[in-house]
């Protein structure tokens, strides 16, 4: 098997378009498939970035989905909190014919929500039990389709390992058992571009809750490529297929190959990805980044520039300088501004906008030339 996910197709980075790498790493992950002769993809949802994607996003997707199947690669995907389930849900039926079975909401097993792949030559077959994202406030509409007793409603961890022991009941003894999921572990190190309301400690499980009876459970909603400490049986993220955020930086994107047989672990190993443009952060005096980026041309730059003050017009200097530069920020020791003094709606407007200019940049003066051009400004309103 193939594990992959949170492929977030269609995220941007400070506006840029980045579909172009998409394009590529998507390429590189069917290559992978097909290289490794997988007898399955696994998608553990985050598919894409947004719950209503661009149609170049869409495009993209298809085209991977497209060419898993005419390269005989069958995919079972969930959708994660980044989806929309009802989106995918519709688009089910579609991509049912190109081999891409989708399970777009939690469902008890007897309901569809337990898939059975069968190996290329027929020998053996996997069991994959799909556990969508499950958003808190929605648990208890997830736990009423169980026989759910009073324990499942403890917490929404609690409940979640109540939910996966029963999604894995069906689960043989001659079967490769697997569970695919879009949850957060307890322990899990964030990659750091995720939403953070859903990393949080009531949504992280136990790793212990996870099925001890599965092969392999493959995990998707941390960015960072990471085994799952703790598990009772071999558990993955995948990870990102691109450095999504300045979070990011210096991760390694990867997806996993994972080898199973009936009644055995699966043995796992990372397939290191290499398409997109890495992340960089650069730090010094203007002279010193400017030196840096010029050696970066392919990287998104975070720059960070070293001044007395503040410098009007630097960040377009940068950026003129360095079109990767998406982020320019100054450093420079900053003044606290003092909460003492007159009441602002009792000042003039030069000394509100004084005011202004000492807490917003972290000085004490305001530079002359700055304080006629408002002022000129200001007689101009007035007139």
């Amino acid at each position: 098997m193939l594990h992959t996910g949170d492929w977030h197709v269609g995220r941007t980075i400070r506006g840029r378009s980045r579909l172009q790498e998409f394009d590529d790493v998507l390429g590189e992950v069917v290559g992978v498939a097909v290289q490794e002769g997988v007898d399955a993809v696994l998608l553990a949802g985050d598919i894409y970035d947004h719950r209503s994607p661009v149609p170049e996003a869409d495009a993209l997707v298809f085209e991977a989905l497209v060419r898993l199947h005419q390269a005989g690669i069958p995919v079972v995907a969930i959708p994660g909190n980044h989806d929309a389930a009802a989106r995918l849900e519709a688009f089910a039926k579609l991509l049912a014919p190109i081999g891409v079975t989708v399970v777009p909401r939690v469902v008890p097993p007897d309901e569809g929500s337990v898939v059975e792949v069968a190996s290329r030559d027929g020998a053996e077959a996997a069991l994959v039990a799909c556990v969508p994202f499950v958003p808190e406030r929605r648990f208890g509409d997830a736990a009423a389709l169980f026989r759910a007793t009073e324990a499942w409603y403890q917490s929404y961890a609690d409940g979640l390992g109540h939910l996966l022991q029963a999604m894995a009941q069906p689960f043989r003894d001659d079967r490769v058992n697997v569970l695919l999921a879009h949850l957060f572990t307890d322990g899990a190190i964030p990659g750091g571009g995720e939403h953070q309301i859903t990393i949080g400690i009531e949504y992280a499980l136990s790793p212990s809750r996870l099925p001890a009876t599965a092969s392999y459970v493959a995990l998707g909603h941390v960015h960072r490529p990471q085994a799952a400490r703790g598990a009772p049986s071999p558990t993955r993220y995948a990870g990102s297929l691109l450095q999504l955020g300045f979070g990011e930086l210096e991760q390694t994107k990867s997806v996993t190959a994972a080898e199973a047989s009936p009644g055995r672990p699966a043995k796992v190993r990372e397939v290191a990805l290499s398409s997109g443009r890495r992340l960089v952060d650069l730090e010094g005096t203007l002279d010193q980044v400017l030196d840096q980026g010029r050696l970066l041309e392919d990287a998104y730059l975070r720059v960070f520039v070293h001044t007395d003050g503040p410098v009007p017009g630097i960040a377009e200097r940068v950026r003129d300088a360095l079109p990767g530069a998406v982020d320019v920020a100054l450093k420079y020791e900053r003044v606290e501004p003092s909460d003492d003094g007159p009441p602002l709606a009792s000042l003039s407007p030069r000394d509100r906008f004084v005011s202004y200019y000492r807490r917003q940049h972290g000085v004490d003066e305001v530079p002359e030339p700055l304080l006629d051009a408002f002022e000129e400004v200001l007689e101009l309103e007035g007139a």
